[in-house]
């Protein structure tokens, strides 16, 4: 299984898009996306965008990939990394 993460597109060079997100850069292929410009945001698996995100999403995905991050460091209540799955109070 692979694991993608948001980026923002910094620099768009013809098919592919200088990109940054959770502390990392990379060129991203962006042929499957069309017009893709300078401040979206983007899904980002193996070296390819995969699709454009929203803001909200991006906020939740990233909400959730510190949640992993927290998981691996030990912590055990997570009910607030992933409040999509957490049923109401």
């Amino acid at each position: 299984m692979c694991l993608g993460i948001p980026m923002q597109v910094v620099e768009v060079d013809g098919a592919f898009a200088w990109c940054e997100g959770r502390g990392r850069r990379e060129r991203l292929n962006i042929l499957w996306l069309g017009e893709t410009s300078p401040g979206d945001w983007v899904y980002a698996v193996l070296g390819q965008a995969r699709e454009k995100l929203t803001e909200q999403r991006v906020a939740e995905i990233n909400l959730a990939l510190d949640g992993l991050a927290a998981a691996l460091q030990g912590e055990t209540n997570l009910d607030a990394y992933f409040p999509d799955l957490t049923p109401p109070r």
